[in-house]
């Protein structure tokens, strides 16, 4: 059994690896910025199954704190550059008007 599962989660790690190449690539061939932002959010998806499978292949909780990084650092860099989309700047002054 312990085989099967060992298997598996080499499986998935491949499998998230071609995800990551996918969507690499869907970025540099697309035009549009809302299309390579929206590909720039799906890689952290792939990313953190990765990292979980192998915390699962080697049996080990160390790599929590690091999804918890990527995971702030992509929701941090997903609204600045939407903010940015939106009002062609990040930091304004609210408080001059």
């Amino acid at each position: 059994m312990d085989k099967i599962l060992n298997i598996t989660i080499l499986a998935g790690i491949f499998v998230s690896f071609i995800m990551i190449i996918y969507l690499l690539y869907y970025m540099v061939t697309r035009k549009s910025i809302y299309d390579k932002l929206i590909a720039s959010d799906l890689i952290a998806m792939p990313l953190i199954m990765a990292i979980v499978l192998v915390s699962m292949y080697y049996k080990t909780f160390s790599y929590i704190s690091l999804i918890l990084i990527i995971s702030i650092i992509c929701f941090v860099g997903t609204v600045v550059t939407t903010r940015f989309l939106a009002r062609k700047e990040v930091f304004s002054d609210d408080d001059n008007k």
